[in-house]
């Protein structure tokens, strides 16, 4: 019986099963996922889905600041976002000066979340999101542009532990490449950034564990609780 048939059956859901509810991505409108974040500072954040269809949903980030909701969208082939969430406004230090930026979305190839099929040892898939927006530092306005790429690649499948339990999980190894361009008139200033990390998925439960590592930093992220 092929993969994606047992996963279907196994879900149980026929309105959602279709596209939005996949096994390592489950969306439920009473779920909630609880996480840690350890690193340079300890925080906390929640996550739901609401506004279920089988074409989409939206994510619901509750951390101690707020909330942001972010939307996305399910296809045959996975889920990807299609937004940052609010307005898209954000604030950053750059050569110890604050600069304000606001993005948004220009164009997405590829998911996030790839079709049940593709969990398997060896296998990878990529993420690539076309950006564009303003930005200001002091007086000086500026216009930004740019992709921001993650590629996945699973490469074992092991039992992590976390504080909510320990799971049979899928270990990808991810790489997050950002390629910005900030134009003030004649003058254009590239931002490359590159990241690694390691993040582990369970089946039915989704996200359990990730590890992200910057040249100068490494922040956990754990699952602490499921609630159903």
């Amino acid at each position: 019986m092929p993969r994606i048939l047992v996963a279907l059956i196994l879900l149980g859901s026929p309105a959602l099963a279709q596209l939005c509810d996949q096994p390592f991505s489950p969306t439920r409108p009473t779920w909630e996922w609880q996480y840690r974040v350890v690193g340079e500072r300890t925080s906390t954040y929640s996550i739901r889905k609401t506004s279920i269809s089988n074409s989409g949903y939206t994510q619901v980030r509750q951390t101690a600041n707020g909330k942001e909701e972010s939307t996305h969208k399910c296809t045959p082939e996975g889920i990807f976002p299609v937004d940052f969430g609010g307005s898209g406004s954000n604030r950053a230090d750059v050569g110890g000066q604050p600069v304000n930026y606001n993005l948004e979305v220009v164009k997405v190839t590829g998911v996030a979340v790839p079709d049940y099929d593709s969990w398997v040892v060896g296998n990878s898939w990529k993420l690539l999101i076309e950006v564009r927006g303003t930005g200001q530092q002091g007086p000086v306005r500026f216009n930004i542009s740019g992709t921001l790429e993650t590629t996945y690649r699973v490469v074992a499948q092991e039992i992590v532990t976390t504080p909510a339990g320990r799971f049979s999980a899928y270990k990808l190894q991810t790489s997050f490449i950002t390629r910005i361009r900030a134009s003030a008139g004649p003058i254009v200033i590239p931002f490359n950034f590159e990241s690694q990390g390691t993040a582990w998925y369970a089946e039915n439960v989704g996200l359990v564990k990730s590890i992200q590592k910057t040249r100068d930093r490494e922040n956990v992220t754990e699952l602490v609780a499921l609630r159903k």
